[in-house]
């Protein structure tokens, strides 16, 4: 017998807090590429690390939305 259980539907955020995490993911998002081109035109020792910074700025507006995620 398996023991088959349907998962409940959880209450969808108010509307103004989602725009909110989507334009904040958007400067994110905008800020990483922003770091990435001040990193790639730098001749200094740190752009590097700026471009890396910009790269993890992506990484983070990708992964940010994930938080509290659920398999559905």
């Amino acid at each position: 017998m398996s023991d088959f259980k349907v998962a409940r539907k959880q209450k969808q955020e108010p509307t103004a807090t989602l725009l909110v995490r989507v334009l904040g993911c958007f400067a994110l998002f905008l800020g990483g590429f922003a770091l990435m081109a001040i990193g790639s035109l730098g001749e200094a020792a740190s752009s590097p690390f700026v471009f890396v910074g910009g790269i993890a700025l992506v990484g983070l507006s990708f992964g940010l939305p994930m938080i509290g995620a659920t398999e559905r």
